[in-house]
Protein backbone atom coordinates (compact mmCIF):
# COMPACT_ATOMS: atom_id res chain seq x y z
CA UNK A 1 0.00 0.00 0.00
CA UNK A 2 2.81 2.37 0.90
CA UNK A 3 4.61 1.66 -2.40
CA UNK A 4 1.47 2.45 -4.38
CA UNK A 5 1.08 5.77 -2.58
CA UNK A 6 4.77 6.57 -3.19
CA UNK A 7 4.45 5.82 -6.91
CA UNK A 8 1.29 7.93 -7.14
CA UNK A 9 2.99 10.93 -5.50
CA UNK A 10 6.06 10.47 -7.70
CA UNK A 11 3.97 10.44 -10.90
CA UNK A 12 2.01 13.52 -9.82
CA UNK A 13 5.19 15.43 -9.01
CA UNK A 14 6.64 14.58 -12.43
CA UNK A 15 3.48 15.83 -14.13
CA UNK A 16 3.56 19.07 -12.15
CA UNK A 17 7.23 19.69 -12.97
CA UNK A 18 6.36 19.42 -16.69
CA UNK A 19 3.61 21.99 -16.25
CA UNK A 20 6.11 24.55 -14.92
CA UNK A 21 7.99 24.41 -18.23
CA UNK A 22 4.82 24.97 -20.28
CA UNK A 23 4.69 28.21 -22.25
CA UNK A 24 1.67 30.42 -22.75
CA UNK A 25 0.59 30.52 -26.37
CA UNK A 26 -1.66 33.60 -26.22
CA UNK A 27 -0.09 36.88 -27.22
CA UNK A 28 -0.36 39.31 -24.24
CA UNK A 29 -1.05 42.27 -26.54
CA UNK A 30 -3.85 40.38 -28.26
CA UNK A 31 -5.39 39.43 -24.90
CA UNK A 32 -5.23 43.08 -23.80
CA UNK A 33 -6.87 44.25 -27.03
CA UNK A 34 -9.68 41.71 -26.57
CA UNK A 35 -10.16 42.82 -22.96
CA UNK A 36 -10.48 46.45 -24.05
CA UNK A 37 -13.07 45.46 -26.69
CA UNK A 38 -15.13 43.47 -24.16
CA UNK A 39 -18.43 45.26 -23.47
CA UNK A 40 -18.93 46.78 -20.03
CA UNK A 41 -20.85 44.51 -17.72
CA UNK A 42 -23.61 46.37 -16.02
CA UNK A 43 -23.24 46.27 -12.31
CA UNK A 44 -26.08 46.80 -9.91
CA UNK A 45 -24.89 50.36 -9.30
CA UNK A 46 -27.40 51.45 -11.94
CA UNK A 47 -30.18 49.91 -9.83
CA UNK A 48 -29.13 51.14 -6.37
CA UNK A 49 -32.09 53.47 -6.03
CA UNK A 50 -34.56 50.71 -6.89
CA UNK A 51 -32.84 48.34 -4.46
CA UNK A 52 -32.97 50.98 -1.71
CA UNK A 53 -36.69 51.59 -2.28
CA UNK A 54 -37.49 47.88 -2.23
CA UNK A 55 -35.38 47.28 0.89
CA UNK A 56 -36.18 50.33 3.00
CA UNK A 57 -39.62 51.43 1.89
CA UNK A 58 -41.18 48.14 0.77
CA UNK A 59 -39.28 45.99 3.32
CA UNK A 60 -38.22 43.34 0.78
CA UNK A 61 -35.53 40.86 1.79
CA UNK A 62 -32.40 40.65 -0.35
CA UNK A 63 -33.66 37.35 -1.77
CA UNK A 64 -36.98 38.99 -2.64
CA UNK A 65 -35.18 41.86 -4.35
CA UNK A 66 -33.01 39.42 -6.32
CA UNK A 67 -36.10 37.51 -7.46
CA UNK A 68 -37.82 40.79 -8.37
CA UNK A 69 -34.82 41.87 -10.47
CA UNK A 70 -34.60 38.42 -12.09
CA UNK A 71 -38.20 38.76 -13.23
CA UNK A 72 -37.07 41.88 -15.06
CA UNK A 73 -34.23 40.15 -16.89
CA UNK A 74 -31.24 40.74 -14.60
CA UNK A 75 -29.03 37.81 -13.68
CA UNK A 76 -28.39 38.46 -9.98
CA UNK A 77 -28.45 36.65 -6.68
CA UNK A 78 -29.15 37.92 -3.18
CA UNK A 79 -25.42 38.32 -2.44
CA UNK A 80 -24.96 40.72 -5.35
CA UNK A 81 -28.00 42.70 -4.21
CA UNK A 82 -26.60 42.88 -0.67
CA UNK A 83 -23.21 44.09 -1.96
CA UNK A 84 -24.85 46.80 -4.09
CA UNK A 85 -27.05 47.91 -1.16
CA UNK A 86 -24.10 47.94 1.26
CA UNK A 87 -21.95 49.90 -1.18
CA UNK A 88 -24.68 52.49 -1.65
CA UNK A 89 -25.15 52.79 2.10
CA UNK A 90 -21.42 53.25 2.72
CA UNK A 91 -21.31 55.96 0.06
CA UNK A 92 -24.35 57.64 1.59
CA UNK A 93 -26.39 57.39 -1.62
CA UNK A 94 -30.04 58.14 -1.07
CA UNK A 95 -29.81 58.76 2.67
CA UNK A 96 -32.23 61.29 4.07
CA UNK A 97 -32.29 62.78 7.55
CA UNK A 98 -35.66 61.18 8.30
CA UNK A 99 -34.23 57.76 7.52
CA UNK A 100 -31.36 58.31 9.95
CA UNK A 101 -33.84 59.02 12.77
CA UNK A 102 -36.10 56.10 11.86
CA UNK A 103 -34.35 53.51 14.11
CA UNK A 104 -34.76 55.85 17.09
CA UNK A 105 -38.43 56.30 16.32
CA UNK A 106 -38.89 52.52 16.05
CA UNK A 107 -37.18 51.87 19.38
CA UNK A 108 -39.29 54.59 21.05
CA UNK A 109 -42.47 53.07 19.60
CA UNK A 110 -41.35 49.65 20.83
CA UNK A 111 -40.75 51.01 24.34
CA UNK A 112 -44.11 52.77 24.34
CA UNK A 113 -45.89 49.57 23.35
CA UNK A 114 -44.26 47.59 26.21
CA UNK A 115 -44.54 49.72 29.42
CA UNK A 116 -43.80 46.67 31.62
CA UNK A 117 -40.26 46.57 30.17
CA UNK A 118 -39.23 49.97 31.59
CA UNK A 119 -35.87 49.82 33.24
CA UNK A 120 -35.07 46.37 31.90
Amino acid sequence: MCIILFLYVLCRSLLCSNMAEEEFVANPHQVLAEAVQEPRRRGLADYQDAIRVLKEEKEFSFRDIAAWLQQRGLKVDHNAVWRAYSKAESEGAGRRASQRNEPLQRSQAREDSMPWMEGA
